[in-house]
């Protein structure tokens, strides 16, 4: 075989694999899409894992549960057992242990959990990120594909990858990177959505004798 013919080949077969890599992603994107745009609520098993940028690392697990217009109920179950809930204006996070409830605007927070919750809803992730990118890497959740998505607006996060069922375009893993190096993963598993929410599931009252405090510390 020529050299020549060995070069048109060899560049065919790239650009074949190029081409079929940019319609599995495409499909991903808009699976992905239309699954979030027709969800109204979401509850999943989770597993959040901090990585601070020092490599330190903390995990824990609890029961997710989210519903449009803004609203979630984080319960932490290990390795100990608090809340962090949101009404759609407000993030309260509450230790029993430590009998004090923090508070703040959710326009004003900048905790790793607040993302997830205005992904519900959104129908078309390409006006929210500046570039997809559909990655080789081995994913964590088995049988799943990795997008990795860059924010068309400057914040502190500086990438997003999102693993993906390819058949039910459920999010099984979401891993947020700051600029400091700092990095969350969150897990999921269990997955059920569209199972009827009310909105006072996710009122929250300060319990009596609970010290109330403005701000959360990240």
């Amino acid at each position: 075989m020529s050299r020549i013919l060995l070069s048109i080949l060899l560049v065919g077969f790239a650009v074949s694999g190029a081409v079929a890599q940019r319609s599995v992603m495409a499909a991903l994107i808009n699976g992905v899409e239309g699954k979030l745009e027709r969800m109204e609520d979401l509850s999943a098993d989770f597993v959040h894992i901090y990585q601070d940028p020092l490599n330190r690392t903390y995990r824990e697990e609890g029961h997710l549960y989210l519903r449009q217009p803004r609203m979630m109920r984080w319960e932490y179950r290990t390795p100990e057992e608090y809340l962090y809930i949101s009404d759609g204006e407000t993030v309260y996070l509450y230790v029993p242990a430590d009998e004090q409830v923090n508070r703040e605007k959710v326009d004003e927070s900048f905790d790793d959990r607040i993302p997830l919750m205005f992904l519900l809803g959104r129908s078309k992730l390409r006006n929210e990120f500046s570039r997809i990118e559909l990655l080789s890497l081995p994913a964590k959740a088995v049988g799943a594909k990795v997008l990795r998505l860059y924010p068309r607006r400057e914040s502190y996060i500086e990438e997003l990858l999102l693993e993906v069922d390819p058949v039910n375009f459920d999010i099984r893993r979401l891993r947020i990177t700051h600029r400091d190096g700092a990095r969350t993963d969150f897990f999921f598993d269990g997955i059920e959505s569209n199972i009827g929410l009310e909105s006072t599931f996710f009122n929250f009252t300060v319990p009596p004798g609970v010290e109330l405090v403005d701000g959360i510390g990240h």
